[in-house]
């Protein structure tokens, strides 16, 4: 880490739309810093150290329970209400609700819940957007095709405005818009992207997502009209051979970021238009969530959080 903090980095920001954005041509050298930080070896419980399979989906309700898959098996979802002497438990297990599609069995990705705490799940396994109550006893099929053809796997999910709904399919290079009300599904990117996760700034009318094959985060602007638009390049990490995976905002608006195979979180303040330091972590963290002034992040050896500090 001694190494990290004397290094320069370079990062390219280019928008890819002429005046759509206070980024435009922005380039240049920032140095890196540590970011402040209160505790970053705030771990939640040991239960969650020797998963048989590590999550990658975090998400919490209204209540603060944290909603997790990959719990004991591939098709669990666990939850948890945080604290000292709480245990997961089984939420729902997919494997009792979804049937297999050939050889592919239900596995959930992107985890979100909605304004009623229905836990809304991105089911790469067999390629369907999942909806379940509150209390795990109705399982809804938002979405499992478009225009005729059975999703690939899909990764990301967010929800923004007018109570859309975005779900990514890198495969297929396509990122999916639903509203669910008003039963519209179609294609929000105008323009062939591998994007996976993605996240919504707290204005919502900018998607945020991350193109690993790439090297790049791209960002799509969004309005409640249903028609296609073209991504632009936030950050360009193809100098560095860097591959974005999780993304998430703070309540202030930072944006952080981690990198496959780097032991830290980049930080953004893209008002500012640079980034203005990083996390350390003794893992390589994957998903990233905000919840309650932490940043949650999934690994390989479990759940892991970081207690922000209050001078960012």
């Amino acid at each position: 880490m001694n190494l990290k903090k004397k290094l320069f980095a370079l990062f390219l920001f280019v928008c890819g739309t002429v005046g759509c954005s206070p980024f435009t041509g922005l380039t240049g050298f920032h140095l890196r810093k540590t970011f402040p930080f209160i505790d970053s070896k705030n771990n939640l419980q040991d239960s969650y150290r020797n998963l048989p399979y590590h999550s990658s989906g975090v998400a919490f309700d209204s209540n603060g329970e944290m909603y997790f898959n990959n719990f004991e098996s591939e098709g669990r979802i666990g939850k948890i209400r945080l604290g000292k002497d709480e245990k997961p438990e089984v939420f729902i297990d997919l494997d009792e609700w979804v049937s297999p599609v050939g050889n592919r069995s239900p596995k959930a990705a992107g985890l979100h819940l909605d304004e009623k705490n229905r836990l809304l799940i991105a089911e790469s396994g067999t390629g369907k957007l999942l909806r379940i109550s509150s209390d795990a006893r109705k399982l809804e099929v938002l979405a499992d095709s478009y225009d005729g053809y059975r999703f690939a796997t899909i990764k990301g999910l967010a929800m923004g405005k007018y109570g859309d709904l975005f779900v990514s399919s890198p495969s297929s290079g396509t990122i999916y818009r639903l509203r669910p009300n008003e039963g519209y599904i179609g294609i929000l990117n105008g323009d062939l992207v591998m994007v996976e996760e993605l996240c919504i700034n707290a204005d919502g009318n900018r998607l945020v997502a991350a193109e690993p094959d790439a090297a790049r985060i791209v960002v799509f602007d969004l309005s409640e009209k249903l028609t296609p638009v073209n991504s632009w390049t936030l950050v360009d990490f193809s100098p560095l051979g860097f591959e974005p995976k999780g993304l998430t905002f703070d309540d202030t608006g930072l944006l952080y970021v981690s990198l496959a195979n780097q032991d830290h979180i980049r930080v953004y303040d893209l008002k500012k238009g640079f980034e203005i330091g990083f996390l350390e972590t003794d893992e390589v963290p994957e998903s990233l969530v905000f919840h309650d002034k932490f940043i949650y992040y999934t690994c390989k050896q479990g759940i892991r959080r970081i207690l922000l500090s209050q001078d960012r």
